[in-house]
């Protein structure tokens, strides 16, 4: 005679397997809401990443002047008239440093002259350590009210007002007047580019900007002015004995 299991049994077996598989499908359910919860938080998460990035770029772009290299670390001069493979002639500066200014008396005028005709890309790269040899602030006075000239669309030509009237006596330093009334007008700076100059020079726009530059100098491995560099190589200043020799000690370094 055959046996047969109880209805119960078969039930209550069929009520057990019903209830596994229901949490089988719950667990998959909450690991695949887990899965979907951590992507949108990781997408979230790069997405913000990115705005951020972003932002720090923007700022960080808002924060040089026109005129400011790729790096951020100088001043190109007349960069629209620089020719396909033109050497960049970095020139170190202190506008409290008297021999910056002799420099600029004799070989100024070559160097400027080389950056118009597009023989080489200049750029003024300018350090600010004199203002803690003499203990003053000039030379960052000096260096951001000559990134506001290049705000206000005169920027070399500030540059050699300040240089011209180096005062005689170092460490006597440029004064306010000096910087907003005096230079401006040297340098052609009226009307609306004046406003924008003096708006920029009493906000100290660009104070970190110049704080960089200075900062690069030194990463540079310049610890004196006036120096020059070719291509990221040195110039040997000693070898500048004549105005005409620059272009000649530029071009065997290029």
């Amino acid at each position: 005679m055959s046996k047969h299991k109880p209805a119960k049994t078969d039930s209550r077996r069929a009520q057990m397997r019903a209830a596994q598989i229901a949490q089988a499908k719950k667990q998959k359910n909450q690991r695949i809401a887990i899965i979907a919860v951590a992507a949108v938080v990781t997408i979230a998460l790069v997405a913000g990443i990115f705005l951020l990035v972003n932002r720090f770029n923007d700022a960080k772009a808002a924060s040089a002047p026109p005129s400011a290299n790729a790096d951020q670390s100088g001043m190109k001069v007349w960069s629209g008239n620089a020719k396909q493979g033109a050497p960049v002639v970095s020139l170190f500066l202190d506008y409290q440093c008297p021999a910056c200014a002799n420099f600029e008396r004799n070989f100024g005028p070559n160097l400027e002259g080389l950056a118009k005709s597009g023989d080489i890309q200049l750029e003024y790269r300018t350090m600010t350590f004199l203002d803690t040899n003499l203990r003053n602030d000039s030379s960052t006075r000096a260096a951001n009210a000559a990134i506001c000239a290049d705000v206000a669309g005169h920027y070399p030509e500030y540059h050699n007002a300040i240089f011209a009237h180096q005062p005689a006596q170092e460490g006597n330093g440029y004064t306010d007047d000096n910087l907003t009334k005096d230079f401006t007008a040297q340098a052609g700076i009226t009307g609306d580019a004046l406003d924008q100059f003096n708006s920029c020079y009493a906000n100290k726009r660009y104070s970190s900007f110049v704080n960089n530059v200075d900062d690069e100098a030194g990463r540079a491995g310049v610890t004196g002015t006036p120096s020059i560099q070719v291509n990221g190589k040195t110039l040997d200043m000693n070898l500048l004995t004549t105005p005409e020799s620059l272009r000649t000690e530029i071009m065997k370094l290029a």
